[in-house]
């Protein structure tokens, strides 16, 4: 045998042996317990949707300011739109989707362009309302930004001479352990996702600056607490609270402009839906929160 071949067989052999006592180790040590491991689900989304409030741009843009007074006796005017367009929601059996990340993704049928949707359309048949429902994705390419993208999107509806009664951005809330007493409320004996509005006043900075332009907030507020109240009286505790913030989300283009959060990341596809048919009809039943639901007995919860 060659001097070649006897090394090569050597080392096959030094190997050969080395592999065996490595699993006759492992074979010597004791079993592995799963029942010591406890995996902890975090439901929190990392970043709340509603921080920070908005990213405009260093230059504040100024930007006319739609001032619609709705005429009684004609149809009323909203647009209905996305500023975080990919939000959605828990994936269950019916709510399966393609994810850009967790509770977030493009398909329209599974974020909250879908919740949007069926706004629109309760809005249009129900109440002969004309609604504008802008699908367009405004996070990519970055979320950061969105609010810049949404604003000019406004900004490009005012300038084609189109001014709407109500300018909604529908949102899907951001989920903190603990931070809601009920996740869902038995409305109509389905389960429904909890509603907020939300309302910003204006009075933050942005890198180190006030805003040039506010909104008109307490119209904001009061419409957004017309439209709370309404719901509360249809079902009692299903609209939280209305929410003032120091941005300005947008608001400042028009004396009717709110933030809706339907739900959180926690909640079902299946239970924003019947929380959004609630918003709508509210919506509808007030005139865009123009005026007083008359069957409102029921306190906020």
């Amino acid at each position: 045998m060659s001097r070649l071949l006897k090394s090569a067989v050597f080392l096959l052999a030094v190997l050969l042996s080395g592999a065996l006592g490595f699993s006759s180790a492992l074979s010597s040590l004791p079993p592995v317990s799963t029942a010591a491991v406890q995996v902890d689900v975090d439901l929190t989304e990392k970043t709340r949707e509603t921080e920070p409030e908005e990213r405009p741009s260093a230059t504040d843009i100024e930007v006319e300011i739609v001032r619609r007074e709705h005429t009684p006796g004609t149809p009323l005017r909203v647009l209905i739109y996305h500023t975080h367009t990919y939000e959605a929601y828990e994936p269950d059996f019916e709510g399966q989707y393609t994810p850009t990340e967790r509770w977030r993704t493009a398909d329209s049928d599974y974020n909250v362009v879908h919740v949007g949707a069926e706004i629109a359309r309760i809005l249009r048949e129900e109440y002969g309302m004309v609604v504008v429902h802008d699908d367009t994705a405004f996070e990519p390419p970055w979320l950061d930004t969105a609010y810049q993208r949404s604003l000019e999107a406004l900004e490009n509806y005012t300038a084609r001479g189109e001014t709407f009664d109500l300018y909604l951005d529908v949102h899907r809330d951001a989920y903190v352990q603990g931070s809601f007493a009920e996740n869902t409320v038995d409305a109509g004996g389905a389960p429904a996702a909890r509603l907020m509005l939300l309302v910003g006043d204006g009075s933050g900075t942005f890198g180190g600056q006030a805003f040039a332009q506010k909104p008109d907030w307490e119209k904001n507020l009061a419409r957004a607490q017309c439209i709370t109240d309404a719901v509360n009286a249809m079902a009692p505790g299903l609209c939280r609270p209305v929410s003032v913030k120091t941005g300005r989300y947008n608001q400042h283009v028009s004396t009717g402009a709110l933030l809706a959060e339907v739900g959180n990341n926690v909640n079902s596809l299946r239970e924003a839906l019947n929380a959004a048919a609630y918003l709508a009809r509210a919506i509808g039943e007030t005139a865009g929160g123009n005026q007083a639901y008359p069957q409102n007995t029921v306190e906020n919860q």
